[in-house]
């Protein structure tokens, strides 16, 4: 975009009109309805991980082009962003953010940078370190997220770029501290952040990596990127894209070339920083080993450990996210949430059939656009959940907030010869005067993939929605999607409509990324069958009784610890159980 090239940095791609470029940044209107636009595309590109890139290829090509761009780039910025003035002034993660790339540009191209460049550089990031330090109240009073813990990385980047300044070890104690106490916050040991986005556990991961990488890092740190790192790997991250859960906006703390919505690099680069010994291959494949990671061991050194391996079994849990492989299916089930960045999106499953997306989560739309938007791809109506009554499973309270929270228990797989069946629960709607709690088991077989609905306790609820978001590459005709050449059939949805593209009420979108959505098919489904089975595929015999599929009979007992799946072999009387506790 022309932002910082052809144009000023203070320029907003969406309108081509600049936002304020010598008003103090505090005065400048970002939230209301009156703002210029959406400031997020402007602090993208004033994050200057390109001119990363740019440093990189003046530092491979010494006598090509590269440096001079870059210098030219630099100088503008420097010239057009005075401290504390203009809209790039106004978010402290922002000037974080641009620190850690700084301090990459300055070590790969700054003895050849221009010294009036360099100078105009370093009195910024000191500025940039000040701004940090005097907003403290405010990112310690309300930004207990991904922001405090990139306020502090950025300090403590800050301490180490300019040691011998007076309040550097000021800075460094500051910043640990912040970070150790976040740190504590945000992770739990099976690898999930309190960010219940897909997105923003590559961000805050990338920021361990900084912190590891930095070195002195407290050995939590290595142990906290070693499970965020596991987790996106247990979910699948090696085998091609994952859905796309939660907010997502591309949010990056690393400099890459490569697909900004692969997050496989990332992961990869912590694995290897946390001990791992990963394939050779990977270091061509991603960026983020070619550029941040030692080089890699030779092959054949004597007493080299064989590379890692990402085999998963055919069925795994992690951060409350159940995967599945079975025949030409992959298959997610996300029973759990976060308080942070996450959609109502509690049971979600999502389907891949022979590397196809069928049902994909919806995405983000963008966080200051419409809130019919914003809101029309974050709440229950846009993910493929159950509904009681209409209701959503978390209430939207403006673009970022909820004002209910809603768990989920998942239970550990069961792997029967012929099928996987996994099963969740979630409280989101035990609240209000009809209280329930909805269950759900997904079972995957060869030849199909089938959900059965329960809840608890029955006749709640008066009528049950269903949404189910398609890829948009994917139609509907009568009971059959159709994804290119292939087709399947859809089961246990009678009289279901479908809508695409619906701009009021805002229905039938897919965002693939930030800023962007495009028309999708969504199928919706009404019923007063408290439970209930549909799904995708071919199943055996008729689907005449509501507990029963394929053989197997489904029941659910519940109680004040929980929820227990039992499933029952019709003809033999084998039992298995699969506890979901609370």
């Amino acid at each position: 975009m022309a932002t910082g090239v052809s144009e000023p940095w203070c320029t907003d791609p969406l309108t081509e009109r600049p936002w304020p470029a010598r008003e103090p940044w505090w005065r400048i209107d970002i939230r209301s309805e009156a703002r210029l636009s959406d400031v997020k595309h402007v602090w993208e590109a004033a994050r200057h991980r390109d001119l990363v890139v740019l440093a990189r290829a003046a530092r491979l090509d010494p006598a090509g082009p590269w440096l001079d761009r870059l210098a030219c780039l630099l100088r503008s910025w420097c010239e057009q962003s005075p401290p504390e003035q203009g809209v790039n002034w106004y978010s402290s993660l922002e000037l974080a953010l641009r620190a850690i790339a700084w301090n990459q540009i300055l070590v790969l191209a700054g003895e050849r940078l221009p010294r009036d460049v360099v100078t105009a550089m370093e009195r910024l990031l000191l500025a940039s370190a000040r701004h940090l330090m005097v907003e403290l109240p405010y990112t310690l009073s309300s930004m207990r997220n991904n922001h405090l813990l990139g306020d502090a990385l950025g300090l403590i980047v800050l301490s180490r770029m300019f040691p011998t300044e007076r309040r550097a070890t000021w800075w460094a104690r500051t910043g640990e501290k912040m970070f150790a106490a976040q740190q504590r916050r945000h992770f739990a040991p099976d690898g999930r952040m309190i960010e219940d986005s897909l997105s923003y556990h590559r961000f805050v991961l990338e920021m361990l990596i900084v912190r590891v990488m930095l070195g002195g890092a407290p050995a939590d740190v290595q142990r906290d990127l070693h499970a965020a790192s596991l987790h996106l790997a247990r979910l699948g991250v090696f085998d091609g894209d994952v859905p796309q859960y939660g907010d997502w906006d591309e949010g990056r703390v690393l400099a890459s070339s490569g697909d900004p919505l692969d997050v496989a690099g990332s992961v990869a680069l912590g694995l290897m920083l946390c001990g791992e010994r990963v394939p050779p291959r990977w270091y061509a494949d991603f960026d983020e080993l070619a550029w941040y990671a030692p080089v890699p061991p030779e092959e054949t050194a004597p007493g080299a450990a064989a590379p890692i391996t990402y085999t998963r079994p055919e069925a795994t849990t992690s951060g409350g996210i159940a995967r599945v492989e079975r025949g030409p299916w992959r298959v997610w089930f996300k029973v759990d949430s976060g308080p942070s960045h996450g959609h109502a999106d509690l049971t979600s499953v999502w389907i891949k059939h022979g590397g196809t997306w069928l049902i994909a989560d919806p995405g983000t739309g963008a966080y200051n656009g419409p809130l019919e938007i914003r809101n029309g791809l974050r709440t229950s109506a846009a993910h493929p959940v159950r509904r009681p009554d209409g209701r959503d499973q978390l209430v939207p309270h403006r673009a970022f907030r909820w004002l209910n929270t809603g768990r989920g228990y998942l239970g550990p797989p069961l792997v029967l010869p012929d099928r996987t069946i996994v099963f969740g629960w979630h409280d989101a709607y035990a609240r209000g005067q009809r209280p329930v709690r909805v269950g759900r088991a997904v079972v995957v077989a060869t030849d199909y993939v089938a959900i059965v609905e329960f809840a608890d306790p029955p006749g709640t609820a008066k009528c049950w929605s269903l949404t189910i978001p398609l890829h948009p590459d994917v139609t509907v005709e009568n009971n059959t999607l159709i994804a290119g050449e292939s087709t399947l059939e859809l089961f246990g949805l009678d009289g279901h409509t479908a809508v695409r593209g619906r701009k009021t009420p805002f229905a039938g979108w897919h965002s693939r990324t930030y800023g962007h959505w495009e028309p999708a098919t969504w199928i919706t489904a009404e019923s007063r069958a408290d439970t209930a089975v549909w799904g995708l595929g071919t199943v055996p015999g008729s689907l005449t009784e509501p507990t029963a599929l394929d053989g197997l009979r489904f029941e659910v007992n519940w109680d004040s610890a929980g929820a227990c799946l039992v499933v029952t072999h019709i003809a033999s009387g084998e039992v298995h159980h699969v506890r979901a506790p609370q």
